[in-house]
């Protein structure tokens, strides 16, 4: 499990402020700044703008394509981690 990008809960993950960025191919910074105009922890949750959504779909399309399987959002994120691992 990669902690820094999502925990289970119940055996499902959440996923951090950081595994969002990676999800969506964007800067953690910018996705922390963006919670904390909407609220922060007292928002609940983050509403994601259509541009990031399209990121997303994106990167999920990449994923998808990499892998040669539709992957679980799990599966995506450490895919990712592993991919930006130095």
């Amino acid at each position: 499990m990669n902690d820094k990008y999502y925990s289970l809960i119940d055996g499902e993950p959440m996923i951090s402020l950081d595994g969002m960025a990676l999800l969506m191919d964007l800067p953690a910074d910018t996705v922390r700044a963006k919670w904390q105009r909407q609220g922060g922890p007292d928002a609940g949750s983050l509403k994601v703008p259509e541009p990031w959504v399209k990121r997303g779909r994106r990167v999920r399309k990449e994923v998808a394509a990499a892998l040669g399987y539709e992957p679980s959002l799990k599966e995506s994120i450490d895919y990712l981690a592993a991919k930006a691992a130095p």
